[in-house]
């Protein structure tokens, strides 16, 4: 009964150890040289899976302490964000008036930005990507 018990337990344990694959991943955003101040980050791909966090100050971190934080290894496109300085808002005729973000609009369309990211098991993903005003504009 004993060795039941304890083979129980050890099973248990282990098994709130499982993050699903989930990796640890960080790096920095910058914005025309700039660590980006705030915004959000989203890594995701044709698996279905997909990480996304908060940057602040330029760094965002997304740990594998979690069920639901990290990222399953693989490759991703990656999605960036920031706060709206100006939020939308709707026009005497019903027209939606768009807001303004403090970064191109292109930052949230993976296949325009071509932003990518492979995910590794057992390596280190840190990611460093550079953002630039003038990213998605004619003749830039």
């Amino acid at each position: 009964m004993r060795v039941l018990m304890l083979l129980l337990c050890l099973v248990a344990v282990v098994g709130c150890g499982d993050n699903g694959g989930r990796v640890p991943v960080t790096g920095m955003v910058t914005f025309d040289g700039k660590p980006l101040e705030n915004g959000n980050i989203t890594f995701g791909g044709d698996q279905g899976a997909a990480g996304v966090g908060q940057i602040v100050n330029g760094s965002f971190s997304l740990s594998e302490t979690g069920e639901e934080d990290g990222v399953i290894p693989g490759s991703y496109t990656v999605i960036i964000g920031s706060w709206f300085e100006e939020r939308g808002s709707v026009r005497d005729d019903g027209s939606f008036s768009p807001g303004k973000t403090r970064i191109p609009l292109i930052y949230l369309e993976p296949e325009k930005s071509g932003l990518k990211a492979e995910v590794k098991t057992g390596e280190k993903n840190h990611f460093t990507i550079d953002l630039t005003s003038t990213a998605g504009k004619s003749g830039k």
